[in-house]
């Protein structure tokens, strides 16, 4: 997380919550790329011999 925070010149979580806050562009791309990374993330798991997380699982 810190060396992307170096690379995007901030912290990427303050930058969504500035974002949307401020009505800003940014902040709402950011929150559709999290959600786009999240859902290829949870598809590409499988292939590297990881296993996704249940719904009734109590710890991740």
């Amino acid at each position: 997380m810190g060396y992307g925070a170096r690379l995007a010149f901030g912290c990427n979580i303050g930058a969504y919550f500035g974002g949307i806050s401020s009505f800003s562009v940014h902040g709402w791309v950011w929150m559709v790329m999290a959600l786009l990374g999240t859902g290829v993330a949870l598809l590409v798991r499988p292939m590297f011999g990881l296993k996704n997380p249940k719904p009734n699982d109590s710890v991740c």
